[in-house]
C-alpha cells in the first residue's frame, strides 16, 4: 500500500534533500562490505521495556499501576532544529551522552546536516561515549543510511511512516534487521498506525508536532495509543518540556523521547534531572557526602539551614565545603530571620528560602518580601530568586499562599515553623497555588504517593529521610537509602 497523504513542505525539502545525500553517504562507506558489518547487541525495544517474549502485552495494566512501572527516555543529542534554529553553539555530543547515561534508557543522536547539523561523526562518538542503546535520528530513505548509522555505532533507525511507502519501508526494515537494529516507527494519524501494524512495527513513536506548520499537539499519543498492539512499545515524541507533561503523558506511554529541552538548557545534568524527577529539594544538608547523594539520586536543589536553632545548622565555612563537593544542585539558604540575608548569600546559592515568622497580615508579607528583594538588589543578587515559606496550619495560611503567589518565585508549604517533622492538611493545598509550591512538612516514604497526588511543584524532603535515634553516631543524618528509594517512587509517579 502507498502513502498517498502529501508530504508537508519542510518536511519535503528535508527528505528532498537528504536524498540528495544518498550517494555522498554511499561514498563514505564505500571501503566497507556491508555484508560484513557487526549486527548489534544492544536492544532498544527491550530498552524502552518490550519483552521479546511478549511481556509488553502488560502495557496498559502496567499504565493503571503508579508503584511498579517507570517511563523510559530516549534522550537526543541535538544542536539544531528547523523550529528553534540553533539550540547549542558549544555541541560535545560525548559529554552529553556521559549524562544522559545516568538517567535515560537510550541515546538519540541527530545525524541530518542541514537542518539539524547533524553528523554521523556524533553517532560514533555517542556511541563510545555510552554503554546504551544509540538510535540513528535521520530521515532514512535509502538503505545505504541504515548500513552507515550501523557502521557509525547505531543500535535503531528511526523510519517515519510519512515519507516511506510500504516497499520502501519493508526495504529499509528489513535491512535493519539483518543488521540487528530496531526501528522506532514514527507515525503521526490513525491512518499511519494502521500502516505500522501490517508492517510488523513493534516501537512505534507518535510524534506530536504537525509536520505542516510545526505545532505541537499533547493529545496525540493518548487519541492514538488504544490503536496500538499491547505487545508494541509507544514513545511519545516532541512536546516534552517537564516533568509535570512526562507525568499527564505516562498513563498512556511507555517512553519519551526528549532533545531540545535538553540540549537548549546551560546545565544538562540538571535539566535531565528535572525532567525526570522534577523539581525536588533534600533540606537541611550537613555534610559533603549528603549533597553528593542528593544529586546523584535525583534531587534539583539542595537545602543549607543557617538557624542557630535548628538541628541541621551548618556554618558558612561548611557551606561552603558542601557546595564545594557537590556543584550540580541548586543551593537553597534557609532562615528564620527577617533581614540580614546578604551574610548568608554564598556565591552559589540560587535561591533564598524566607522562613520568617508570619508578619500578620498580607501587607506585612509583602513588606517582607520587598525588604528582601532590596537586599538582595544592594548585594547586586537579583538573579536570587526569593521562596517564602507559608505554615499551612495557620487559619490565614491557605489565603496567605493564595495572596503571594505572584509576589514569590516559590512558595514552600510547611507546618508551622518547619523543621518539626508535621504535617498539615493536603487538602488546603489549592489548584492556584500548587504549580508554584513546594510541599514540605511531615513528608517520608509512606505518604510521598499522597504528596505527589497534591500537584505541587516539587517536594522537600527533610527529617523523615534521616536516621532514627537508633542509629548511634548517624542519629540525625540523612539515610541515603531512604533517599534513593524516595526517588524511586517519584519517577514512578504518574497521574
Amino acid at each position: 500500500m502507498q502513502n498517498n497523504v502529501p508530504m508537508p513542505t519542510v518536511l519535503e525539502e528535508i527528505v528532498n534533500t537528504r536524498r540528495s545525500h544518498v550517494q555522498e553517504i554511499s561514498a563514505r562507506i564505500s571501503h566497507i562490505n556491508p555484508l560484513r558489518l557487526p549486527r548489534s547487541t544492544k536492544s532498544l525495544f527491550q530498552a524502552l521495556g518490550g519483552s521479546i517474549n511478549g511481556g509488553a502485552a502488560s502495557r496498559r495494566q502496567a499504565y493503571s499501576s503508579a508503584s511498579t512501572r517507570a517511563p523510559h527516555f530516549i534522550m537526543e543529542c541535538k544542536s539544531a532544529s528547523p523550529s528553534l534554529g540553533t539550540i547549542r553553539t558549544d555541541y560535545s555530543p560525548g559529554d552529553i551522552a556521559r549524562i544522559y547515561s545516568r538517567y535515560a534508557s537510550a541515546i538519540s543522536v541527530l545525524c541530518e546536516p542541514d537542518k539539524f547539523n547533524g553528523d554521523y561523526d556524533h553517532l560514533a562518538t555517542v556511541a563510545a561515549s555510552t554503554h546504551l542503546p544509540v538510535l540513528c535520528k535521520d530521515f532514512i530513505v535509502d538503505p545505504v543510511q541504515v548500513q552507515a548509522a550501523r557502521y557509525f555505532g547505531a543500535d535503531a533507525v528511526l523510519l517515519m511512516l510519512s515519507v516511506l511507502d510500504d516497499a520502501t519501508y519493508l526495504s529499509l526494515s528489513s535491512e535493519a534487521e539483518r543488521l540487528g537494529l530496531d526501528v522506532l516507527t514514527e507515525v503521526i494519524n490513525e491512518e499511519e498506525v494502521k500502516r505500522g501494524i501490517r508492517l510488523g512495527a513493534k516501537i512505534f513513536g507518535v510524534n506530536h508536532r504537525n509536520l505542516h506548520d510545526l505545532s505541537i499537539d499533547l493529545s496525540r499519543s493518548s487519541q492514538l495509543e488504544p490503536l496500538i498492539p499491547e505487545n508494541a512499545v509507544l514513545v511519545s515524541e516532541s512536546g516534552i518540556k517537564t516533568n509535570e507533561t512526562v507525568r499527564q503523558l505516562a498513563g498512556h506511554s511507555d517512553a519519551f523521547l526528549v532533545g531540545s529541552q535538553l540540549t537548549s538548557h546551560s546545565n544538562i545534568d540538571s535539566a535531565s534531572r528535572s525532567l525526570v524527577y522534577g523539581t525536588n529539594k533534600v533540606c537541611g544538608l550537613t555534610t559533603t557526602s549528603a549533597a553528593q547523594n542528593a544529586r546523584a539520586v535525583g534531587a534539583t536543589h539542595g537545602g543549607l539551614i543557617f538557624e542557630n536553632s535548628s538541628p541541621r545548622n551548618v556554618s558558612r565555612e561548611t557551606a561552603e565545603k558542601i557546595i564545594a563537593a557537590e556543584p550540580n544542585l541548586n543551593y537553597v539558604a534557609v532562615s528564620r530571620r527577617d533581614h540580614g540575608w546578604e551574610e548568608i548569600l554564598l556565591p552559589e546559592i540560587t535561591s533564598l528560602q524566607i522562613h520568617a515568622p508570619y508578619q500578620g497580615s498580607i501587607a506585612g508579607e509583602r513588606a517582607l518580601i520587598d525588604n528582601a528583594r532590596r537586599e538582595l538588589q544592594k548585594a547586586g543578587r537579583e538573579d536570587v530568586s526569593i521562596w517564602r515559606a507559608v505554615s499551612m496550619t495557620l487559619p490565614e495560611g491557605a489565603a496567605t499562599a493564595t495572596a503571594l503567589t505572584d509576589d514569590v518565585d516559590m512558595l514552600l508549604l510547611d507546618a508551622g515553623i518547619g523543621g518539626t517533622g508535621t504535617s498539615f492538611n493536603w487538602e488546603k493545598i489549592t489548584p492556584d497555588i500548587a504549580p508554584k509550591a513546594i510541599l514540605a512538612g511531615g513528608l517520608n516514604l509512606d505518604n510521598l504517593p499522597e504528596a505527589l497526588k497534591t500537584g505541587c511543584a516539587g517536594l522537600d524532603l527533610n527529617s523523615g529521610f534521616e536516621y532514627s535515634s537508633t542509629a548511634g553516631p548517624w542519629s540525625g543524618m540523612k539515610d541515603s537509602g531512604l533517599l534513593r528509594q524516595a526517588f524511586s517512587k517519584i519517577r514512578n509517579f504518574h497521574y
